[in-house]
């Protein structure tokens, strides 16, 4: 009976050594980028337009943000990035992408992407720019 308890006893310890030298398992992102389904109107005469950034969570590296995937000859700015440490509920737009396409963009609907990145993951939530003749305004 001495013989069975100290050998669970050495089990366990060894268990635990085991689990403690394994260091700590790899966590999951505890931010996620909010996709809000943004949509914008460009034309000939409006070819910029304002995305926001909303973030849902826990981070302790600085988040830059941007677009990909635009229309060619498009690019993209930010205002308020890169967003420092912290944390968000998701309710409020830490940070914006400003997206330029050319005005000679042909008419049609594109998917671009806007993306969030903290150096070790990037989370990406698509967005609509329809590109029209006339914008409603």
């Amino acid at each position: 009976m001495r013989t069975l308890r100290r050998l669970l006893a050495i089990g366990v310890c060894a268990a635990a050594l085991a689990a403690l030298s394994a260091g700590p398992a790899s966590a999951a992102p505890t931010w996620t980028l909010v996709d809000y389904h943004q949509t914008a109107c460009f034309s000939p005469r409006v070819t910029s337009s304002w995305y926001g950034i909303w973030i849902s969570g826990r981070w302790r590296h600085s988040i830059d943000v941007g677009a990909r995937r635009l229309p060619a000859g498009g690019g993209f700015s930010s205002s308020y990035a890169p967003i420092p440490p912290g944390s968000s509920t998701g309710e409020y737009s830490l940070a914006y992408v400003r997206v330029d396409i050319p005005a000679t963009t042909p008419v049609g609907t594109y998917t671009a992407m806007l993306w969030a990145s903290d150096g070790t993951r990037t989370q990406k939530v698509p967005v609509t720019l329809n590109m029209t003749t006339r914008c409603g305004y």
